[in-house]
């Protein structure tokens, strides 16, 4: 896999959270792996060996291409991180200093020591979008800080929501599901309010991060 590697993807894993490019390609593998044994064995619960050996070669056939594609996606998601951390570097107002953390807090709960497996292959796909958001975000925050405050504070009370509800960024292990959507739901809210050109995967709104909450009383 990695003598395959382009330069610039070569250049985007060496620099990720990862101890090494090779933990972070293991770390994709597994997320394939998951996606893969979960279109075969919902659920992937499997107890008859018959069916293991039909799932296991399913996913054998599939997966060293599946892989290129993850880690291809990976690198894009990893360069678009380092060109989110090089604006944050390109402000130097201190009026400035709540929305950078706040932006940092994000990036950090989006890129980070296993995250890929973490997150999963399909959830994956919506990253170069969440990322294209941060940095339409960070271009047009000198000019308008006060909308940006005030977009903030809307998230910051959803976030608040999520956050006495028990939930985490990133969601722990044994995070109940409507929790994890949430989490999900949360972020396509930030695209809503700070780059609302780049679309939502989903209709996201105050009413249904709530109603999704709802269901954990």
């Amino acid at each position: 896999m990695q003598e395959h590697l382009t330069a610039p993807e070569k250049l985007a894993l060496a620099a990720s959270p990862y101890p090494s490019a090779a933990a972070l390609i293991e770390d994709c593998r597994r997320a394939v792996a998951r996606a893969l044994i979960e279109q075969d064995a919902p659920g992937g619960v499997i107890r008859a060996e018959a069916e293991f050996t039909r799932v296991r070669d399913a996913v054998s056939a599939r997966i060293v291409d599946e892989l290129f594609a993850c880690v291809s996606l990976v690198a894009k998601i990893l360069t678009a991180a380092r060109d989110v951390e090089r604006g944050i570097r390109s402000q130097n107002s201190l009026a400035l200093l709540g929305t950078l953390n706040d932006i940092k807090g994000q990036l950090a709960g989006l890129v980070f020591p296993g995250f890929v497996s973490a997150t999963g292959r399909e959830r994956l796909a919506h990253y170069p979008r969440y990322l294209s958001g941060i940095l339409e975000r960070l271009k047009t925050l000198e000019d308008a800080p006060g909308k940006d405050r005030a977009r903030l504070s809307e998230y910051e009370r959803m976030a608040q929501v999520f956050a006495d509800a028990g939930g985490t960024v990133p969601p722990a292990s044994d995070s109940p599901a409507a929790l994890t959507e949430v989490r999900w739901l949360l972020e396509e809210y930030r695209v809503s309010l700070f780059a609302q050109r780049l679309g939502t995967a989903q209709p996201v709104s105050p009413q249904r991060i709530q109603k999704a909450l709802s269901t954990l009383r």
